[in-house]
């Protein structure tokens, strides 16, 4: 068993449990708390979050522009808005925040262009820097590391949250029936089925990253013929879409439709 000591309003009690699944985040305590080491790569960015009103409605499309200083990236949302993620340079970010929404707005039209229309209304604006976090290991006695406590990544490709799902699939399929949830085999058997998909999506996030914030002249055209190819060819965008979704290594039963 594992044993939790957690302080509440009415004193501390002990929880024990034969698995800790930690899904804590980026800057996990319990992580922390198992003595797993990680390590951590700042991109130089820091990204700007907020509800943003736009001329026409999302329709389910979500779009991501690709900048020297970081990604601007639209998300549809259930309420009729986008949330928008706007990636500055760490040494710009202090004048962006201290933009009106007005100035804000200017200045993330024209990083983004007009495919969504005008953009109208933004609501309040939330700031994170661009990190890369690793966990050295995702598994400790009876205790398993998902999502972002176990890797967190830049944002640009949205790879992260989908990862996360994979780990979470992953853990559900074999403990689903198991007797002991957080056996030894049981977890090495976890982190050896998500070594593969985790390592590769960790090393496409993070060369995206890099690629496209290289401020290199030569490296721009370079960058738009290779997005434009991908554009243009059914075959590139199913390998990278395929990727995207995780076809690599063993890919969770529900990723392939085959889960109830």
């Amino acid at each position: 068993m594992q044993r939790v000591r957690v302080a509440a309003g009415d004193g501390e009690r002990v929880i024990a449990a034969r698995l800790v699944v930690a899904a804590d985040g980026a800057t996990s305590t319990v992580r922390q708390a198992l003595g797993i080491a990680a390590t951590t790569h700042d991109y130089g960015q820091r990204l700007f979050v907020a509800r943003l009103r736009t001329q026409r409605a999302p329709d389910g499309t979500a779009y991501e522009r690709l900048r020297d200083a970081g990604p601007t990236a639209l998300l549809p949302r259930g309420d009729g808005c986008y949330g928008i993620v706007h990636g500055v340079a760490t040494a710009e970010a202090a004048g962006v925040a201290a933009l009106d929404a007005d100035g804000f707005l200017r200045r993330v039209q024209d990083a983004f262009g007009w495919r969504a229309g005008r953009f109208l209304e933004v609501g309040e604006r939330s700031v994170y820097p661009a990190l890369r976090v690793v966990a050295d290991r995702t598994t400790a006695r009876r205790a398993v590391l998902v999502g972002n406590a176990a890797q967190a990544l830049h944002p640009v490709g949205a790879q992260g949250f989908n990862l996360g799902l994979r780990d979470a699939l992953t853990l559900a399929e074999l403990v689903a029936g198991a007797e002991d949830p957080g056996a030894e085999g049981l977890l090495e058997a976890y982190a050896q089925r998500r070594r593969e998909d985790r390592s590769r999506t960790l090393a496409f996030s993070d060369g995206l990253a890099r690629i496209t914030a290289n401020p290199a002249p030569l490296l721009r055209p370079l960058r738009s013929l290779g997005l434009a190819a991908i554009g243009a060819v059914p075959s590139l965008q199913s390998l990278l879409a395929g990727g995207a979704m995780g076809y690599r290594g063993d890919v969770p039963a529900l990723c392939r439709g085959a889960g109830a």
